[in-house]
């Protein structure tokens, strides 16, 4: 089990803790945080987050990205992370 730490995504500071079977953004939806997203294919770039510790496993995105940026539709945690809003 892994801890998600959210620092101030949608105004929110909370601690998940999660198997880690499912993207970053499935599990911040079922624990009602709503963060903008459109395609879950790693295509449009909606979803990316700053992953400010930890590690995550990526998968495949056609959206480059910077130091630190993930895409939060084809991330899944592999250590407990600490992320936050690109903005």
């Amino acid at each position: 089990m892994f801890r998600i730490d959210v620092d101030n995504i949608n105004q929110k500071f909370e601690s998940l803790y999660v198997y880690g079977e499912q993207s970053i953004l499935t599990e911040l939806e079922e624990h009602n945080i709503i963060l903008n997203h459109s395609c879950r294919q790693g295509h449009c770039g909606s979803c990316i987050l700053q992953l400010l510790s930890g590690e995550v496993v990526h998968q495949d995105c056609l959206v480059p990205l910077a130091q630190g940026e993930i895409l939060a539709c084809r991330a899944k945690p592999i250590t407990d992370i600490k992320i936050k809003s690109r903005n």
